[in-house]
């Protein structure tokens, strides 16, 4: 008679535990409509290309000196790179 009850006690609970867990899963919050746009509005951004000006390759090569362990060519390069994805403001 104890095994029937302990037997009853753990599938009692077991679906307490089922019902509870699938009614926190049904309450999750939904993702909102907003990110899927601000995520398209980065997607959009990261295609537009600002022009890189001489001057500011020319001003980011200066910086460049032979401790840097690149060459002078390899510096020219990473700066044009740089300054195509992280543009200044003017």
């Amino acid at each position: 008679m104890r095994l029937a009850h302990y037997i009853s006690g753990i599938a009692i609970g077991a679906v307490v535990l089922v019902s509870t867990v699938a009614g926190t899963l049904a309450q999750a919050p939904q993702p909102k409509q907003g990110a899927d746009d601000e995520a398209e509005e980065i997607l959009r951004d990261s295609e537009k290309s600002d022009p890189v000006t001489p001057d500011e390759v020319a001003a980011c090569i200066k910086q460049w000196g032979p401790q840097s362990q690149m060459t002078k060519d390899e510096w020219a390069q990473s700066c044009r790179s740089t300054l195509q994805y992280f543009p200044e403001d003017p």
